[in-house]
């Protein structure tokens, strides 16, 4: 928790008239004292530029944002592979359970061949995956940063 009091924004526009100047605790505008024309006829400049500053995120949020996906994408190809490794062990146990299969070493031979296959089948899909996420990432922080 911070101790820096904190002094509430004031978005109001201070009353300008013709006999006085802006100095740089009424307005964001001055670094010094300018002429109550200049502040006029840049109001409307200053203005836009305040709400497309305010509405457009931070540029480290939007890095951290890219990140992140990047990260969740990971996460996704990682539970995709887990899954497949799940579904082939249940079948792998299937075969070492049924007795026919145990019975015949043709059948078990077969059955942990397909199981192998599929394994290497879901890790070259993985590896494919994962070979494309550092280029995805580099084409988001590009994306943000242009």
């Amino acid at each position: 928790m911070s101790t820096v009091n904190q002094a509430p924004l004031d978005h109001s526009t201070p009353e300008v008239t013709a006999e006085t100047t802006v100095t740089p605790a009424v307005s964001p505008l001055a670094v010094m004292a300018l002429p109550v024309g200049v502040v006029q006829a840049s109001r409307p400049v200053f203005d836009w530029w305040m709400h497309h500053w305010m509405d457009v995120q931070h540029p480290l949020v939007r890095l951290q944002r890219a990140w992140v996906e990047s990260v969740l994408e990971t996460i996704e190809v990682e539970a995709e592979f887990l899954n497949a490794c799940t579904l082939l062990n249940a079948k792998a146990w299937s075969c070492l359970a049924d007795p026919r299969s145990l019975a015949n070493s043709a059948s078990l031979q077969s059955c942990y061949h397909e199981v192998a296959k599929d394994m290497a089948d879901a890790h070259m899909t993985r590896l494919g995956k994962v070979a494309e996420l550092p280029e995805d990432f580099k084409q988001r922080l590009w994306e943000e940063m242009c």
